[in-house]
């Protein structure tokens, strides 16, 4: 017991400070000695506490040793001293209160965790309050730390966890007083690190002890923590490994509750500053910026901490904390880029800065891991969805390197691999690829996923072959035994989906059929029961489309309509994006999946004819989402600026569903709203049918926004982040195991950061008093400002450099119908078996919607179809302007999610994903999200060319196909600005845009159809030719030029134009137009006919004229019918039976037309290609 008072001399006075200063600092050999001292100049004042407290600290550390018995024996002759001195102290509070701490430290130390609880004080708050009413020593200050820590660890060990968490809680507001911690001693300060750190663990959200703590007293906790470690923690140096590992945990518990929060949707409080720094942030605080950021630092420090600990561990090892590590911020990198956060929420760089981050988190890994499949998967998965395909498929190419590896050593050595994936991640990882191929990708990437879907069935029975010999007996194993059924199921999809896609591309004709037998097997095989996944709508939609394509209507009918079953509805289903999005929903997705099979289904039931029930079903698209509203926002407040909403007292979160919809699935909205039209067109007629193409241009700029103002600027942004190079850069190469330099070049690094602050096109635009964008001009339009010219091809001058592009029609051309000619449909109609399935009344298909209104429809919004009716009822409805777009962050947010398991073995598989879940588009480059949209652009003006052409009104057919000229015209500029090479034109690269010879090729082919209509044809055969010049292998254009060339040869009109016919929009001249050559052998084509003109035959040159066009149109009709393009294409395979007519061969003519008889019979009303992007895959 020991305390300065006035009647010590100055020595003693001298050397009782001295010993509290010891004990402060920890230097316990000095306290006995500075004891003596004390007692010698002041007899009545005695050290008991003090040498106990030596004592304690010397057994402490000697433990375990030969004569920790013996010690423990001493240190209990201690516990009566102390309790005698307690009792006998009256006049010095802080000295008892010492004494109790010192007798509940031994205690403590003796195993006597229930003793040593009621040694200490019940409330240290109530005592520190009370002892802080006169001057606290150092060592009193330490005590009060000293005693939480040691109470609450006490009460952990008899399993009063919540009682301990309250002790640890109660000191935390006297410890918030001390303003300055570094000037605190070496013990008050190891004491509170201590028991922060304790703290700290015991709050993690991801544990059980989680439980007892609310979310936002776990981070005023870990908040404490993070104040401590920036005045005192980071800065210490030389101290034990352990206590280290201790500071790292606790910031491990912080990141893992601050995840927990995030993907649970939890209540995020944030940190009192933020929100009182000006009154502006307190009326409309953005508390998913401050969490984000938060999040971000944590990481950061944890990070570091963890990379400076670990050792590149040996071949036979693995770092588990750093591949746990990755796997945190991996999921966490989920939610962030995923359906419920936006660009806005995330700060500088949106999700794609997110992106980047993660990727220099996971090289920066790589380096403290051998060989680690696990981040070479999270590679590929973050790459991808940063479309940076390149190296994505290098890392996945390393991936299946090691796991190949891995699997022939286990085949050889009868052992299982330790530290590879297993199987269920393997197989997961592999369909992701497949997917990501087969969606995003063409001709080449439909061919790697063919050699991964032939890896995965190696793998399946590599598998089978080490599971049967590592079993009792050697007996035989079959693969649902061997691998998780739902993974198997993936990966059967993931081999049918495969092949599927690889039908459409294969120039081998006769193997395209058993290829799609196999895929038809694949797919119904990943569908089985046994496999746990009947109701996947991944493997459904594929195999319906490839039923479609080979003709089984029944068939595909018949899985169409049980995807559309409410057996579908609320079941877990796990989807191909599995790798990548486990735990996650979005909102309304299940009716988003099934848009496609709607408009699919009505594809199918055009091919009997049934136009009316086809006509329903894509009515049921949209209105299985209850009301337009929900899908398309509110009419009223979405055509208003968000400036104007405010003034009127209302928030700017009008948006519909289509506005959290990505690229690919709007484009398929544009896709149904046509199919609608073609409908109107085949019941009504186009005359009716061309009125609706107001609305359709009016939909594409609700969905994309107005094209002519999305022009690509090639520099970053101002709030992009910069490109970020710490660890990509000299990590990369040695993580990938390609040979080759990977760098990305200087191009597509200022492509990608052009694109970081958009990601998605405006969907809304504010209504004004100005024209709307969108409109057709005449030929004398605006002169263009680059005037520049094509000089890449052979023939490429035209009239149209000088136009803007623009998607409004002119009022002069739009042509309103009376409602008197409107189809009436049969009243015999209800009373025959539905060929649609109906919708549920009132409520939408099972996933998780907003709350709004749904049981009533409001006026004029029953289904887009209805809309196209009600607009040309009423002849003077004007075309709406294109509405404004509303910032990301002011999005109403979707509800939160069910809070998954708090803790998961680091080496399983991720959750699977909610069936709802739909999966978001990668990151493409500004360019490529302008070709997308330009490719939808142009098909919109080529198929309202085609409704005017069908119409006989060719003056507004032209002015469409001018449209889409002008749109090729100035987007081939912006490639040009990038770079001028002929591969950027030529090549569409990832996404689902067309290449720019594509495009051209379908703007020339829709302009000579056009000229053939007026009876222009040697002026066609121009556009045609040109077409061909730019895509040869155009199917439009092979047609039409096939035609007039057998029209040629048939003598149906001249060889040459008369005189009087050259036409005023053909800028080229006709000598040119016959000056390129088809794109095909001539030895193929003059062997595979009989009446080829010989020189002997002497034949007159006009004669020699006639047969070579026959010749060419035989040889490209025939090149063209073999193509993926072209195999099932009537018109095609009817100009080809033409060209075998004319050239005698009687039987192959009979042979062509029997097929085309077969493919008219089961022709859709478009084509089964335009059912949706990104093929089988959904």
């Amino acid at each position: 017991m020991l305390r300065q008072t006035s009647h010590e001399s100055d020595k003693a006075v001298r050397y009782i400070t001295q010993l509290d200063e010891a004990r402060c600092s920890g230097r316990w050999k000095d306290v006995p000695e500075l004891c003596r001292k004390v007692e010698k100049h002041a007899p009545h004042r005695l050290t008991l506490t003090a040498r106990s407290e030596a004592k304690i600290a010397a057994y402490t550390t000697q433990r375990p040793s030969t004569a920790a018995s013996t010690a423990s024996t001493g240190l209990s002759k201690i516990i009566p001293e102390l309790l005698t001195a307690i009792d006998e102290e009256g006049d010095h509070a802080q000295d008892a209160f010492q004494a109790h701490v010192c007798l509940g430290w031994l205690h403590y130390v003796l195993e006597e965790p229930g003793l040593a609880v009621a040694r200490f004080p019940k409330d240290f708050r109530e005592v520190a309050s009370r002892l802080e009413r006169e001057s606290l020593s150092g060592w009193s200050r330490v005590c009060i730390v000293k005693g939480v820590f040691l109470k609450g660890s006490s009460q952990e060990k008899t399993g009063a966890v919540d009682d301990a968490m309250h002790a640890y809680t109660s000191i935390l507001p006297w410890l918030g007083t001390n303003k300055s911690i570094q000037a605190e001693s070496a013990q008050y300060k190891m004491w509170t690190e201590r028991l922060l750190v304790r703290l700290c663990l015991l709050s993690d959200q991801s544990t059980e002890t989680g439980e007892y703590v609310e979310p936002s007293e776990a981070l005023q906790a870990y908040r404490f923590w993070a104040k401590y470690w920036e005045s005192t923690a980071k800065n210490t140096t030389g101290e034990s490994s352990n206590s280290a590992k201790y500071r790292r945990l606790a910031w491990k518990a912080y990141y893992e509750s601050l995840s927990i929060i995030l993907r649970d949707n939890l209540t995020y409080a944030p940190e009192t500053h933020y929100l009182e720094s000006s009154a502006e942030k307190q009326r409309v605080p953005n508390v998913r910026l401050q969490q984000r950021a938060e999040i971000k630092r944590v990481e950061a420090i944890y990070e570091s901490l963890l990379l400076k600990e670990k050792h590149f561990p040996k071949a036979s090892q693995y770092n588990g904390e750093i591949e746990a590590w990755v796997d945190a911020v991996m999921e966490n990198w989920r939610y962030l880029c995923g359906p419920n956060w936006s660009d806005g929420d995330l700060g500088e760089g949106g999700k794609e800065g997110v992106g980047r981050g993660v990727l220099d988190i996971l090289y920066r890994a790589a380096t403290k891991t051998f060989h680690s499949t696990q981040i070479l998967r999270h590679l590929f998965t973050v790459h991808a969805a940063l479309a940076e395909f390149d190296l994505a498929f290098k890392a996945y190419d390393s991936y299946v390197e090691i796991i190949t590896r891995g699997k022939d050593r286990s085949s050889k050595t009868g052992e299982e691999e330790v530290g590879i994936d297993d199987d269920t991640t393997i197989l997961r990882t592999s369909a992701e690829a497949v997917r990501v191929l087969c969606r995003f990708g063409s001709r080449k990437e439909s061919e790697r996923a063919l050699e991964i879907g032939d890896n995965i069935e190696r793998w399946l029975e590599q598998t089978i072959q080490n599971r049967s010999r590592n079993s009792e007996a050697g007996s035989a194993i079959s693969v649902e035994t061997a691998v998780a059924p739902r993974s198997l199921a993936l990966a059967y999809c993931a081999i049918g989906t495969s092949q599927a896609q690889w039908a459409r591309f294969t120039y081998n004709a006769d193997e395209r059929n058993p290829i799609q037998t196999k895929a038809i097997k694949y797919l119904r095989r990943s569908l089985e029961p046994q496999l746990e996944d009947p109701n996947n709508l991944e493997a459904l939609y594929a195999l319906g489309l490839v039923l479609a394509e080979m003709r089984d209507i029944t068939g595909a009918i018949k899985v169409v309509k049980h995807a559309l079953s409410p057996a579908t509805k609320n079941k877990s289903s796990l989807s191909a994006d599995g790798v990548i999005s486990g735990g996650l929903s979005t909102e309304f997705g299940r009716e988003r999946k099934l848009i496609p099979f709607w408009h699919l289904l009505s594809l199918l039931l055009t091919t009997r004819s049934d136009f009316e029930s086809a006509e329903r079903a894509c009515e049921n698209a949209f209105e299985q989402f209850g009301d337009l509203a929900i899908l398309f926002g509110k009419e009223d407040d979405a055509y208003r600026s968000e400036h104007l909403n405010r003034a009127n007292g209302r928030d700017a979160k009008a948006s519909g569903v289509v506005d959290q919809m990505e690229s690919f699935e709007r484009t398929g909205i544009i896709s149904i709203k046509m199919t609608q039209l073609a409908l109107l067109e085949e019941l009504e007629g186009a005359n009716i049918a061309v009125d609706g193409s107001d609305e359709l241009l009016a939909l594409y700029a609700r969905l994309f926004g107005d094209p002519s103002a999305e022009q690509v600027t090639l520099q970053p942004p101002a709030t992009a982040a910069p490109p970020l190079k710490s660890a990509v850069g000299t990590i990369r190469g040695s993580i990938f195991r390609g040979k080759g330099s990977i760098r990305s070049t200087k191009k597509e690094t200022t492509a990608r950061n052009s694109s970081i602050a958009s990601s998605r096109p405006s969907t809304i635009a504010e209504q004004g008093t100005s024209n709307p964008a969108i409109q057709v001009t005449d030929e004398n339009g605006s002169s263009h400002a680059n005037g520049q010219q094509h000089h890449h091809h052979l023939f490429h001058h035209h009239k149209h450099e000088d136009e803007r592009p623009g998607v409004t029609r002119s009022p002069s051309k739009l042509k309103k119908r009376s409602a008197s000619s409107l189809h009436q449909k049969s009243q015999s109609q209800s009373e025959r078996a539905p060929a649609v399935p109906n919708i549920p009344n009132g409520i939408v298909n099972g996933t998780s919607t907003r709350d709004s209104t749904i049981g009533g429809e409001s006026p004029g919004q029953a289904s887009v179809s209805n809309s196209i009716r009600k607009s040309i009822e009423s002849n003077d409805r004007p075309l709406r302007s294109v509405p404004h777009n509303l910032p990301l962050s002011s999005q109403p947010h979707p509800p939160g999610h069910n809070r998954q398991p708090p803790k998961q073995d680091v080496r399983l598989p991720t959750h699977v994903p909610d069936a709802s879940y739909v999966p978001p588009d990668p990151r493409f480059s500004a360019i490529q999200q302008r070709r997308h949209r330009v490719t939808v652009l142009v098909s919109v003006w080529v198929f309202i060319s085609g409704l005017y052409l069908r119409a006989k009104e060719y003056d507004d057919a032209k002015g469409a196909v001018t449209e889409a000229l002008k749109l090729v015209e100035h987007f081939e500029a912006e490639v040009a600005q990038e770079t001028a090479s002929s591969k950027a034109f030529a090549e569409r690269g990832w996404g689902g845009g067309k290449s720019i010879e594509e495009l051209w090729a379908d703007a020339f082919a829709a302009h000579g159809e056009l000229l053939v209509a007026q009876e222009m044809k040697h002026e066609a055969r121009t556009d045609f030719e040109r077409a061909l010049l730019h895509y040869p292998d155009h199917p439009e254009a092979i047609v039409g030029l096939s035609n007039i060339l057998l029209d040629i040869y048939s003598q149906v009109i001249p060889l040459e134009p008369s005189n009087g016919s050259e036409a005023a929009s053909s800028p080229l001249p006709l000598s040119e137009s016959l000056t390129p050559e088809p794109p095909t052998d001539p030895k193929k084509v003059q062997n595979s006919f009989l009446h080829t003109p010989s020189v002997e035959n002497q034949v007159s040159p006009p004669e020699l004229n006639r047969l070579a066009a026959r010749d060419r149109a035989c040889g490209l009709l025939s090149i063209l019918t073999k193509l993926g393009a072209g195999w099932d294409y009537s018109e095609a395979w009817y100009a080809l039976a033409r060209a075998y007519e004319e050239s005698g061969q009687i039987e192959k003519t009979k042979e062509v037309l029997w097929w085309c008889v077969e493919l008219e019979d089961t022709h859709p009303i478009r084509a089964w290609k335009d059912v949706a992007l990104g093929g089988f895959v959904l």
